[in-house]
């Protein structure tokens, strides 16, 4: 039999109008979909009632190994596509920022597996256009720079590799970057915690979404009050 497809589908910040017209077009030939926990309502509205839904995402504190997971996932991508069946793999945002896009691209190499990435609007992009974050500037910002909270590992972000990036008048959008934001403050000196803006956007796209923005230790202290909810991204600049 011959192999089916993959499409790796960015499904976006949430609204189903946000949706690239191929990944609608994606969606809808599904004979499977995997998707994951992030992916909206009103695109899992979408999904064909033929196709078989198979939920594939992480919930907080349910203490599967990252690794086991993923590989579960491989491994239903491998048999489906080898029963001849299109695949299609929903992942919020862009399926290749921040997230194991590159590994399952890497997976579906390796097995020959005719596979195609629909890209979507990244959660930077929707935070930008919903609340006007500019994320470039030409009279001070002169760069974009997307960076993680923490590594694979759990290590807090570099901060001198952050301190450089925001001297040279770039703007840092930190993912996942809440839960060590009172690090990423104590790690610059007075003085250049007064030189740094900082915004957070909770859950850009959805209906609940909501910004705090101010100096850098004025939004820390803020967030320690009264934490947005996650997912939850960050935008520093100095001025």
């Amino acid at each position: 039999m011959q192999k089916g497809k993959v499409y790796i589908v960015g499904a976006g910040p949430g609204p189903a109008d946000l949706l690239t017209i191929r990944a609608h077009r994606a969606i809808g030939e599904a004979d499977v979909v995997l998707y994951d926990a992030l992916v909206s309502r009103e695109v899992r509205q979408l999904f064909p009632e033929k196709a078989e839904l198979v939920f594939v995402g992480k919930r907080a504190g349910d203490g599967r190994d990252v690794t086991v997971r993923q590989n579960a996932i491989h491994a239903k991508m491998l048999q489906h596509s080898q029963e001849g069946k299109t695949v299609v793999r929903v992942k919020s945002g862009d399926p290749m920022v921040f997230s194991r896009g590159a590994e399952e691209t890497s997976f579906l190499k390796e097995n020959e597996i005719p596979y195609e990435v629909i890209p979507g609007i990244s959660a930077f992009n929707a935070a930008a256009a919903e609340f006007g974050v500019a994320l470039t500037d030409r009279r001070g910002s002169n760069s974009l720079h997307l960076l993680s909270g923490t590594d694979v590992s759990g290590k807090p972000l570099n901060a001198q590799h952050l301190a450089d990036i925001l001297e040279k008048r770039g703007t840092a959008v930190l993912y996942m970057g809440t839960k060590v934001l009172d690090q990423i403050v104590t790690a610059f000196d007075p003085a250049e915690r007064g030189q740094i803006s900082a915004t957070i956007v909770s859950r850009t796209g959805l209906p609940d979404s909501a910004i705090m923005e101010g100096k850098l230790t004025e939004v820390a202290e803020q967030h320690s009050i009264a934490p947005l909810k996650t997912p939850a991204l960050i935008f520093l600049k100095k001025y």
